[in-house]
């Protein structure tokens, strides 16, 4: 058993089910702290968008009290909920600082994030916007970095922080892939039995007559209608259900860890995703890798599994 557990943790790694925050990131919200104000914009940041990247420019004025929302384009896709995963790009800067402590436009790829996991100022501050949305915000310190700042960045702990921020996606906790895909197979033919609709969350159970599979295996069971899977330093952004092969673990993103980002990178089995476009549904089976147990020179390091992937979006670097 102790094997299979670790092997089961070995084929997570490869999901992603880690969150990718850091531990300086994980701050829950102080139900004592002020809620969002829409502010005016004489009191708040402006926009710089001349340069290679963009940034904040600051009034001479002080910082406005309290969490303060600035919205330059509302959006029009999801509304974002507390508890959705957020592909963002921002810029944040201490207010009055002309130089960012933190940049994806810099890195030149978006952030994803669980939006209930970073400060509270972006908790309280994004939810409720809708995708495509861009704001500024003004965050105080209790609802920033707290009274400790966050020195490796060079915030202090009487900081007010800014960020401009573009909401690029948002995913929710229990989202699943398109409701109108178009089957491409009987679901009988397969060697799990399935449960649940298209659209909807999915579990899986390996069938008693299933052969452990040879080699790695895809098999597009609804094709969505969105763009393709793929491109230089591409990520995708996927719900799943997984079990062993066996049924003895099973792992699901539905209503609990949430939708995960992962790279198409060799190595993956999400590689395997490739040119499938996004709203798909698409069951991966993947071999035992190690060996088959027997010798305890070659134990098995991975058991055979199956993972059913619905395939939510894509992200590509910003073109800044």
């Amino acid at each position: 058993m102790r094997k299979v557990a670790i092997a089961l943790a070995a084929v997570l790694m490869l999901v992603g089910v880690v969150g990718c925050s850091s531990s300086d990131d994980k701050k829950e919200t102080d139900a004592t702290a002020t809620e969002v104000q829409i502010a005016s914009a004489d009191i708040m940041p402006s926009l710089n968008e001349d340069g290679e990247f963009p940034v904040l420019e600051f009034p001479s004025s002080k910082p406005p009290a309290g969490l303060q929302l600035l919205v330059l384009e509302k959006g029009k896709g999801r509304t974002v909920e507390s508890t959705d995963l957020i592909v963002a790009n921002y810029v944040g800067q201490v207010w009055g600082n002309a130089d960012p402590f933190d940049s994806s436009f810099e890195r030149k790829m978006s952030t994803s994030f669980e939006l209930f996991k970073v400060i509270p100022g972006w908790q309280k501050g994004l939810a409720g916007l809708q995708e495509g949305a861009k704001v500024i915000l003004s965050i105080p310190p209790e609802m920033g970095y707290g009274d400790q700042g966050a020195p490796s960045a060079g915030i202090g702990g009487a900081d007010t922080i800014a960020f401009y921020v573009e909401v690029v996606a948002a995913y929710g906790n229990d989202q699943a892939g398109d409701p109108d895909a178009a089957m491409q197979v009987e679901l009988d033919s397969l060697p799990v039995a399935v449960t649940g609709e298209l659209g909807k969350p999915v579990t899986i159970k390996v069938k008693d007559s299933a052969e452990p599979p040879a080699e790695l295996t895809t098999t597009v069971i609804a094709r969505g209608s969105g763009a393709p899977v793929g491109g230089e330093d591409s990520r995708v952004y996927i719900s799943y259900a997984m079990t062993l092969w066996d049924n003895s673990q099973k792992e699901e993103t539905y209503a609990g860890n949430g939708p995960q980002e992962v790279p198409i990178v060799e190595g993956s089995p999400f590689v395997a995703l490739s040119g499938i476009p996004v709203g798909s549904r698409v069951l991966i089976t993947a071999p035992a890798n190690g060996g088959d147990g027997s010798d305890s020179k070659n134990p098995v390091t991975t058991p055979a599994y199956a993972i059913m992937v619905d395939i939510l979006g894509i992200q590509l670097p910003p073109e800044k």
